[in-house]
């Protein structure tokens, strides 16, 4: 069988090279002193992107190597031809099939190699069996925009791991966007947040943010052992973060997969007016607009007293000082009342957007000093660059 496989494989790479394929070869060697030797090969009309494929399979090895190193001392990556039922060698790694053409900020080789080799590294890895399908897609995709936005970042600057891409004539002609794709983004290959692999990605983002990245590292590192010894679940995992973390993660956990549960906290209302003596009093209310809790602890309140920092209250004003406050977030309404010798300029709710679930981002945030003249220049000219786009399209085709 072991020769049919080899044979079988050597077929489909000659075969790709008789079609005018490219292949190239590395060794990566990680921090520990693993190494692995990687091919890439890359089909006819996508020859100038081999070198893409290749340089995203050593970001993503070297994102892995963090956790637990990539289980194979060999790895072949394939740009699929469009028959490709032959190949099922274990050291091949068949990657989604990508457009022809597309933008080279949207990192379309880079996120279909890391997205195959997601797939391959948490499926050998880890005993899934008891693990729902949505779960282990969102932990790929993680893992996936993790190892692109390194690659994205040495080129372009941060944050983001690609810039959006539009599609016209059914597809085929790419269409640049400025518009930075973020890691904690519900988009492609997601249609929206209601997706259980795009919550099990919000999810895995708010806790990076809420833990900060060593933290959370160790948590899938361990995660990754404890699932070699038998099929691991949900609970498990919430249990080795909570372990690895030191915290009682139980709050968040209980509804952050919940896709009936709603997360959204909102700037309600800010005033700051000057009384007789001179100061001034302001007044910041905000809301929570979801049944989702986000408390930063199990523990109740205690009589009035609140338990939990999990909302953080940041209020700038005109002389440059800046407050911050916290929430426990269990009420629907918290109001601050600050006095100063200077008038506040703006307030945000979780200015360091810890809680990527909050399903409304737009509503974090009021200013007592708009900016609409600079915002209407900005729009009218991105508009004007659009209808620029349409135009010379139109001309090619008439």
């Amino acid at each position: 069988m072991r020769c049919v496989i080899a044979a079988t494989l050597a077929i489909g790479l000659a075969g790709c090279r008789a079609s005018g394929a490219i292949e190239l070869g590395d060794r990566f060697a990680s921090g520990d002193g693993v190494a692995i030797d990687v091919r890439a090969v890359a089909r006819a009309e996508h020859r100038r992107d081999a070198p893409r494929y290749l340089r995203a399979a050593a970001a993503f090895l070297a994102t892995v190597s963090r956790w637990v190193p990539f289980p194979q001392t060999s790895l072949t990556i394939v740009d699929p031809p469009r028959r490709h039922d032959a190949w099922t060698d274990r050291s091949v790694v068949l990657l989604d099939a990508t457009p022809w053409w597309s933008t080279p900020t949207a990192m379309r080789p880079e996120l279909a190699t890391a997205r195959a080799l997601g797939r391959r590294y948490w499926l050998d890895l880890v005993d899934a069996r008891a693990l729902p399908a949505w779960f282990v897609n969102g932990l790929v995709e993680y893992t996936a925009r993790r190892a692109v936005a390194a690659t994205f970042q040495g080129e372009n600057n941060p944050p983001g791991y690609a810039m959006l891409e539009a599609r016209a004539f059914g597809g085929f002609v790419p269409w640049f966007i400025r518009v930075r794709a973020l890691p904690e983004m519900v988009g492609e290959p997601f249609t929206s947040s209601a997706d259980s692999p795009a919550r099990c990605l919000l999810m895995l983002n708010t806790l990076e943010r809420w833990l900060s990245h060593p933290v959370l590292d160790g948590a899938l590192a361990e995660f990754i052992r404890s699932g070699r010894d038998g099929p691991v679940s949900i609970e498990h995992f919430e249990q080795v973060v909570s372990a690895t973390s030191g915290q009682d993660l139980s709050w968040l956990f209980a509804q952050a997969f919940d896709p009936a549960v709603t997360f959204d906290y909102a700037l309600q209302n800010l005033t700051s007016s000057r009384d007789a003596d001179g100061t001034y009093e302001t007044t910041v209310t905000v809301a929570r607009l979801g049944d989702g809790l986000f408390t930063g602890t199990s523990r109740p309140r205690v009589g009035p007293f609140e338990n939990g920092r999990g909302i953080t209250v940041q209020v700038a004003f005109e002389d440059g000082a800046e407050i911050e406050d916290h929430w426990d977030g269990r009420e629907r309404h918290k109001t601050f009342v600050y006095r100063g010798a200077a008038r506040a300029r703006s307030a945000t709710v979780d200015p360091a957007r810890v809680v990527v679930l909050d399903v409304h981002q737009t509503n974090n945030s009021q200013t007592l000093s708009p900016r609409s003249g600079s915002a209407a220049r900005r729009w009218s000219a991105q508009w004007s660059l659009w209808l620029e786009n349409v135009l010379l399209t139109y001309a090619v085709f008439v």
